[in-house]
């Protein structure tokens, strides 16, 4: 008869550490054993699962290779009210006190439980040494039988590796892989029947789903292997999420009418789930998008039209922490894997000037940003599948004729995202609770103002000129007509003190000034006076003929593309002309339709606040052309005065005065 207790009383007998002790004392809490002429001195306690007594040898499969918790917790609620009452039955009959003989109380019982004298002997005896768990009929718990071999498991396994990366099969082929491999590497074993086979194959692909998307297969097959840890932020600003996503509406081009994808970078901050910077482009995410959302989390933003009921939204200041990586999947994207739009120059160089650290995530893995992939799953459940241009999470989502329903223009769409931000704000999150209020849920903002009250911390900006740290820098001289930037020319009034003079700047450029240039829009940039420290503004001597941005790679495409057809005189009619070829589908190149789109996606800025439900200004290239062609052209000087008396017959001559 095994024990289920360790003795440890003076002469008992213990197996410890590979040698047989005998007890020759007890004190309080420490032992002293002897092993032939060894002694040792043992603190009681320690010897709870080292040491077994020396008669008890260890047990090795058989009826308590299991917790007798766990064989019981196995049992459905009627096996256990069968065994209980079968253990009641002994109880009265056979454990009780009774003048009755043993064997007479054994038959007693048997008529009860319907079974022979002889088992209900044996069965007694077990509820004797081991309780409840000695009445449970082994049978119950084994595992359902299947007549499959480790070795074919273990090929089926190789089988389906092999499709981590590899288009969907179906289970007959995987079934016939699986056979030849396993017969090939064990010529003459039996296969298993077809039915066992596909039941065995479920069991087998379950988490790995190989019949499955191929997308989410790729994603858990590099899930690492070990314990998956968390990120957990215990501040607002401590870390700070970028991801950029495909969105799921099409969107459609205010000039041309044609339909664009559009993908969406949001900055997230990972204690309170509020949303801090958003930016909605047409095509593919640049590094000035990531320049500009950057640019979003350091300054107070306001989310959707001003209302008089209005809360400050959440801002977090400078981020300790960047979290950065890509997860677009379109086909001319220009975002890379590891997002190298995340680790450009520019991003680096800002963040490291603002003492953010950049932490890029392990490449491939949307699982190392749960939250943010949550935020796209909500914006799209909540806002995108409501509206009239939704296409659905894939092609097979997609309904039909979507493209001719109600459609939005880009800046539309990215006005109504802003404002469902401010919704999303104030509504509660199932994943966000407070320690001290777990049964709670609470929304982003109220999250948001208790990890601000609690930590006590936010740091801001030190310089009111923080967004020209989100631009690049041009070396350049000042010369009489201003300054030249990739053959455009910038002027005004804060270059009078400083045209033709050194700079005081040395290193690399010595002599040369620093001019902060948006390549978003080269319309104008951004002059710093030495003596006063405040920044100007530059103007392009062409800006008075756009109305709406021009970005540094559409002002060198127009360059090329006049120097290649008429030598387009200014850089609107080359964008013009672009704009129109492309309208007409003659634009064939892959850059010049994606810088096509772009620009033709891109609302007009003014400083007159627009209205509320105007629709956003478009390029209107071709009325500025047509005014330009209305124009007559000066042949010589002595077409000015002959145009001049034509327009006022009545006028008396003109004086010429020499020099």
């Amino acid at each position: 008869m095994s024990t289920e207790s360790l003795d440890t009383s003076v002469g008992a007998r213990l197996w410890y550490e590979g040698a047989a002790w005998t007890v020759v004392q007890l004190d309080g809490s420490t032992v002293l054993l002897r092993s032939v002429d060894r002694f040792l001195r043992v603190h009681a306690p320690a010897l709870v699962g080292a040491a077994r007594p020396l008669d008890d040898p260890p047990h090795e499969g058989g009826p308590h290779a299991e917790l007798d918790a766990v064989i019981l917790a196995g049992l459905t609620s009627a096996q256990r009210a069968r065994i209980e009452v079968e253990a009641e039955i002994y109880n009265q009959l056979v454990l009780a006190l009774s003048d009755v003989p043993l064997e007479q109380r054994y038959e007693q019982a048997a008529v009860k439980l319907k079974i022979s004298p002889r088992s209900a002997r044996r069965r007694a005896t077990r509820y004797v040494e081991r309780g409840l768990a000695g009445l449970v009929d082994s049978r119950l718990l084994q595992p359902s039988h299947r007549a499959v071999a480790p070795e074919w498991d273990q090929t089926c396994r190789e089988v389906l590796d092999s499709y981590t990366d590899r288009s969907n099969p179906t289970m007959r082929t995987v079934l016939r892989r699986t056979n030849a491999l396993y017969l090939e590497q064990n010529p003459g074993a039996p296969v298993p029947s077809q039915s066992v086979a596909y039941e065995r194959l479920r069991e087998l692909d379950k988490g790995r789903y190989t019949f499955g998307a191929a997308k989410q297969r790729r994603s858990v097959a590099e899930r690492p292997g070990g314990v998956l840890g968390r990120m957990r932020a215990d501040r607002p600003g401590q870390y700070v999420v970028l991801d950029t996503t495909p969105l799921d509406v099409f969107a459609m081009e205010p000039v041309t009418g044609r339909w664009i994808n559009t993908e969406l970078t949001v900055a997230m901050d990972l204690y309170s789930r509020c949303i801090l910077g958003l930016i909605l482009r047409p095509i593919s995410t640049t590094a000035q998008d990531v320049a500009a959302v950057l640019f979003q989390v350091v300054t107070p933003q306001a989310w959707g039209p001003p209302s008089d009921e209005d809360v400050p939204a959440p801002y977090v200041g400078v981020p300790e922490t960047l979290l950065a990586q890509e997860s677009g999947a379109l086909p001319d994207t220009i975002v890379v894997d590891h997002g190298k739009v995340y680790l450009s120059l520019r991003t680096r160089a800002v963040c490291q000037r603002l003492g953010i650290n950049i932490q890029p995530a392990i490449p491939h893995k949307p699982t190392d940003k749960p939250a943010i992939e949550r935020f796209f799953r909500t914006l799209r459940q909540q806002l995108l599948e409501h509206l009239a241009a939704y296409k659905g999470p894939d092609i097979y989502s997609r309904g039909k004729n979507i493209e001719g329903q109600a459609f939005y223009y880009v800046p539309e769409l990215e006005a109504i995202l802003r404002e469902w931000v401010r919704i999303y704000h104030h509504t509660p999150h199932r994943g966000l609770c407070d320690p001290l209020l777990p049964w709670v849920e609470l929304s982003p903002a109220e999250m948001f103002a208790r990890g601000m009250a609690t930590a006590g911390v936010l740091r801001l900006p030190a310089s009111d000129d923080l967004r020209m740290e989100f631009l690049d820098v041009a070396w350049r001289s000042i010369q009489h007509y201003g300054v030249e930037i990739d053959g455009r020319r910038y002027d005004g009034l804060a270059l009078n003190l400083h045209r033709g003079a050194r700079s005081p700047h040395g290193g690399a450029h010595a002599g040369k000034w620093p001019i902060m240039v948006d390549r978003d829009d080269v319309r104008t940039v951004y002059f710093q006076d030495p003596d006063t420290r405040t920044w100007h503004d530059l103007e392009w001597e062409h800006a008075p003929g756009l109305d709406a941005p021009l970005s540094a790679e559409a002002a060198t495409f127009t360059r090329k593309l006049s120097q290649q057809t008429n030598r387009h005189v200014d850089a609107g009619a080359a964008l013009d002309d672009l704009l129109a070829r492309y309208s007409k589908g003659a634009v064939t190149g892959r850059r010049e339709k994606n810088l096509a789109r772009r620009l033709a996606a891109q609302p007009a800025r003014d400083n007159a606040a627009p209205a509320a439900g105007d629709v956003p200004a478009v390029i209107d290239l071709s009325a500025h052309l047509e005014r330009r062609r209305a124009q007559a052209q000066v042949a010589d000087d002595l077409d000015v005065f002959e145009q001049y008396y034509a327009q006022h017959p009545d006028a008396d001559g003109l004086e010429v005065f020499d020099e």
